[in-house]
C-alpha cells in the first residue's frame, strides 16, 4: 500500500516579500512592483467572488486568506468596498474628480493637473474599452500610441498609497485663481484642515453651536468661493469648501439647501455627490426646498436628481415621507408634456428601492411605452420581473 506524499504547505504569497515582514519605511522599488501585482491579482479574485455571490466564510475566500495572508485581504476589501460605496448614484462625476484631486494632491508631482472635461477626453481618447484596461492591468502592457493613462491619471492608487513615497506636487507658476476671501474666526479653522475628508467640528454645547450658526453664510460662501475650490489640490485651503458643505449639514442650515444645489452645476464639480445627505441632515425644513428643485423643470438633471436622492433619503423610517415622496414621482411620471427622461429613470429607480413598483405600475409602465425614460439607467428587466410582463409581450408581437 503506497503512502501519498505530503506536499509542503505554500507559503502566502505576501510573505515571501521581505518588507512584510516589518512594514515600516517603504519597499524597494522591485518589491514594490511585485505587491502591486499580487494586489491586483487579490482585487481580481475578490470582484470574481461578489460576482459569483460567493460570502466572506466560504472555502474561497479562506484560500485567499491562505494565499495572501488576512491583513491584505481585509485591505483589499475595504478599498473594493470603498471604490464601490457611492455617495450619490446621480452625482458619481463629482466623486470621482474629487477622488483625482485627492490622488493628484499625494502623488501628482511631475504631471499635469487635469479638470474634469479633460480627464472625460482622456478616457474618451486612451482608455478604449473596460476589457482592455483591465488585460492592460494585468499584464503590465502599454497600450500601442505608448500613453500610460493610468500613469497620467494615477488610476489604480488604493493599490499602492501606502507602499509609495508621497510625491506632492508644487503649484504651478502659470495655475491662476482668484484670490480667496478672508474668513473669521471660528470658521477659519477649515481653511486648515486640508484632504482629511473625516474632520469635522464637534460643538461642546448648545451655546457653540448657536455661534456658529451665525456663521452660516459665511459657511456658505466658503463653499462657492472660486479661489478655495479651483484651489491647488495639496494646498490645505483648497479643501475647505469641503468642510464648509458638511458643517452646514451639522448645523441643519436648511436656508442654504437652495444656494447648494448650485454646486451640481459646476464645472469642476467634486462635492455635489454629497449634497443629497446634507440636505436630509438638515431636517424637514429643507424639504419645501428640495420639491422646489425637483419640481423646476429648467433646472438641470443632476440638480433635479441630486433633490430627488434626497427626498428619497429623508423617507427612512418615515411612513409619511415614503406615501408623499411616491405620490410626487409619480406626478413627474405622468407629464408626457414636459419630461427628463434621466430624471424619470432615476425616479423610477428610487420607487424600486421603496419597493412602491406595484403602487405607481400603470405610471411607470405608461413611460416606458412612451420612451420617457433613459433605459441605461433602469429597463423594465430591472424591475421585479413580474411586474412588466405585459408590456414585454407587447413588445414581441
Amino acid at each position: 500500500m503506497s503512502r501519498r506524499k505530503r506536499h509542503p504547505v505554500k507559503q502566502a504569497a505576501f510573505n515571501q516579500i521581505e518588507w512584510f515582514e516589518h512594514r515600516t519605511g517603504y519597499p524597494s522599488q522591485e518589491e514594490r512592483g511585485k505587491i502591486i501585482h499580487l494586489r491586483e491579482e487579490l482585487s481580481f479574485e475578490l470582484v470574481k467572488s461578489m460576482v459569483t455571490g460567493i460570502k466572506p466564510n466560504d472555502s474561497q475566500i479562506q484560500a485567499l486568506v491562505g494565499k495572501y495572508g488576512a491583513q491584505e485581504v481585509e485591505r483589499a476589501t475595504r478599498v473594493l468596498k470603498t471604490s464601490l460605496d457611492l455617495q450619490s448614484r446621480v452625482a458619481d462625476d463629482a466623486a470621482s474628480y474629487r477622488e483625482y484631486r485627492q490622488r493628484y494632491a499625494r502623488f501628482g508631482a511631475g504631471l499635469k493637473f487635469h479638470t474634469a472635461r479633460e480627464i472625460e477626453e482622456l478616457y474618451k481618447n486612451h482608455a478604449g474599452p473596460l476589457t482592455k484596461m483591465v488585460a492592460r492591468m494585468r499584464d503590465m502592457t502599454l497600450p500601442e500610441d505608448g500613453f500610460d493613462i493610468s500613469k497620467e491619471l494615477l488610476i489604480g492608487w488604493r493599490d499602492w498609497e501606502d507602499i509609495t513615497p508621497p510625491a506632492i506636487p508644487l503649484r504651478l507658476d502659470d495655475y491662476v485663481v482668484p484670490q480667496p476671501a478672508a474668513y473669521p474666526a471660528p470658521i477659519n479653522e477649515l481653511l486648515e484642515w486640508g484632504g482629511d475628508l473625516k474632520k469635522h467640528h464637534e460643538f461642546d454645547d448648545d451655546r457653540e453651536l448657536l455661534h456658529w450658526k451665525k456663521f452660516i453664510p459665511a459657511l456658505t460662501r466658503m463653499a462657492f468661493d472660486p479661489g478655495l475650490l479651483n484651489g491647488w489640490p495639496s494646498e490645505n485651503p483648497s479643501w475647505a469648501p469641503w468642510h464648509a458643505i458638511h458643517a452646514l449639514g451639522n448645523l441643519q442650515a436648511w436656508e442654504s439647501a437652495p444656494a447648494l444645489a448650485e454646486l451640481a452645476d459646476l464645472e469642476n464639480d467634486w462635492l455635489s455627490d454629497h449634497l443629497s445627505h446634507i440636505w436630509a441632515d438638515m431636517g424637514a425644513e429643507t424639504e419645501p426646498s428640495l420639491w422646489m428643485i425637483l419640481e423646476t423643470a429648467s433646472a438641470s438633471t443632476k440638480r433635479r436628481g441630486l433633490a430627488a436622492e434626497s427626498l428619497f433619503t429623508m423617507t427612512d423610517g418615515n411612513k409619511a415621507m415614503e406615501n408623499k415622496v411616491v405620490k410626487g414621482f409619480e406626478k413627474i411620471l405622468r407629464n408626457a408634456n414636459n419630461f427628463n427622461p434621466t430624471l424619470n429613470g432615476h425616479l423610477i429607480s428610487f420607487l424600486r428601492d421603496l419597493e412602491a413598483v406595484d403602487d405607481v405600475y400603470p405610471s411607470i409602465e405608461e413611460a416606458f411605452e412612451q420612451n420617457r425614460v433613459d433605459t441605461h439607467i433602469i429597463a423594465p428587466e430591472d424591475l421585479e420581473p413580474d411586474d412588466f410582463d405585459d408590456f414585454d409581450e407587447d413588445d414581441d408581437e
